[in-house]
């Protein structure tokens, strides 16, 4: 089987996205996404045209270093430069947005998060850096603090601070890699990593976490964990991660504080994957074919209570997201010997699937779909209503068999789950929903 890393792909001049309409139904939830101009968009929802947050407009002020000032006359004192905005992630009430920037000019290049209030029209800058590139994102449950990933020399750090100007910036943790989950009251932190070099012993841990320090507790599994993400389950009272033993790797639940443990699915050997359902009462999980490749083999559920498994699909499949109502799990299949993905939606309910189309993959889309287990507990591709989806990228009309030679610019669409109408939204390379009821 050819293995599919889906990049910048190529379509042929004779193929074009098809034109965009209304759906019949009306997906509810704003979205955010970045833009062919690298450049961070709002929309409040499908149906309204998007508003670019970062392009610089005249009379916008733009707070820097503790200095409020219009971005005109900004703009005209400093030295040109260009600013690419990326991986944007709404806070838990939807009423502000977190992104990061890559500032290049005469100087170098510096990195930067900011924080983007929606009802102020107002942008912040959180933490400013000219060697650690931001590469990760996520609020704490509580709206008020964001912790965010540095790529450093040495590895991966992560950061915890007040999501205003001013606030002071702590190192949780570093190590490679490094995935983590908050408690819902962010004094907990579910950790896994195999230390600051990447070469130590892999292992699965919590920390507990006070206003100015933090202890690890607990170690919950060591040695060679082939997953990424362990999680808390969204209702709070457990946690789901991958062991260990003697060779055989399974999935774990335990109570929230890490006790009480009970290996609930044996799993084959191959890097596997977990996300919990919302009602908190099933685990989807997977397992690669070949030891750190992106493709998995199928997809299952397990029932909490009993331990019983069922296959949700055969299909190989790069990534996968429940819907906020648990019915439904939107994944991509991974055709074999072909240049694209193709999106179908799994009815939980009934036991169906539904083809939605195939479609060509940016390069950001699929960095966040290498990483889904860990951008689920921080982003969505689902409307609130659970009845559509937004992902970027190139729709096919058509079935090529091989990679293309030209393609049209991609685009943010709204799928409709029915089958209906897409909707096309504008130019861009990565998107995501609000979160559900906002």
């Amino acid at each position: 089987m050819k293995l599919l890393r889906v990049g910048v792909l190529f379509v042929a001049s004779a193929i074009t996205a098809v034109s965009a309409a209304r759906a019949a139904s009306s997906p509810t939830g704003a979205i955010v996404f970045v833009g062919t101009d690298n450049n961070i968009h709002y929309a409040r929802s499908a149906s309204e045209k998007p508003e670019c947050l970062t392009c610089p407009h005249p009379g916008t002020e733009v707070r820097n270093a503790g200095a409020l000032f219009p971005v005109a006359l900004a703009s005209a004192a400093e030295e040109p430069r260009r600013i690419d905005y990326a991986w944007p992630t709404f806070s838990p009430d939807a009423a502000r947005i977190a992104y990061s920037s890559v500032s290049r000019g005469p100087k170098g290049e510096s990195y930067a998060v900011w924080v983007y209030d929606l009802a102020r029209h107002q942008a912040t800058q959180i933490y400013e850096s000219r060697t650690e590139r931001v590469v990760y994102i996520r609020w704490l449950p509580d709206g008020k603090h964001l912790s965010f990933l540095l790529d450093e020399p040495h590895g991966l750090s992560l950061m915890l601070s007040e999501a205003k100007e001013g606030a002071p910036i702590r190192i949780v943790m570093t190590g490679v890699p490094l995935y983590f989950d908050w408690a819902s009251n962010g004094d907990r932190l579910v950790f896994h990593t195999a230390g600051a070099d990447g070469r130590g012993n892999e292992r699965v841990g919590m920390l507990s976490m006070s206003e100015t320090n933090q202890r690890e507790d607990k170690i919950l599994s060591s040695g060679r964990i082939p997953f990424k993400t362990p999680c808390w389950s969204p209702d709070g009272t457990r946690l789901a991660y991958i062991a260990n033993y003697h060779a055989e790797s399974t999935i774990v639940v335990a109570d929230a504080n890490g006790e009480h443990s009970r290996s609930i699915v044996s799993l084959p050997v191959g890097d596997n994957s977990l996300l919990w359902s919302p009602d908190s009462k099933h685990i989807a999980y997977a397992t690669t074919v070949v030891p750190h490749d992106p493709t998995f083999r199928g997809i299952k559920l397990v029932d909490i209570d009993d331990a019983s498994s069922h296959v949700v699909t055969r299909d190989d499949v790069a990534a996968y997201f429940f819907s906020p109502n648990g019915r439904y799990l939107a994944y991509i299949a991974v055709p074999e010997e072909k240049p694209y993905y193709i999106w179908k939606i799994a009815d939980l309910k009934k036991g169906e699937i539904r083809d939605l189309g195939r479609f060509l993959s940016t390069q950001e889309e699929s960095i966040a779909y290498r990483f889904f287990e860990q951008l689920a507990l921080s982003h969505t591709i689902w409307s609130n209503n659970s009845d559509a989806i937004v992902f970027a990228g190139v729709r096919l009309l058509v079935e090529p068999d091989r990679e293309l030679r030209q393609t049209p610019p991609p685009s943010v669409w709204v799928m409709p789950i029915d089958g209906g109408e897409p909707r096309q939204i504008d130019a861009g390379v990565l998107a995501f929903y609000s979160p559900a009821g906002r």
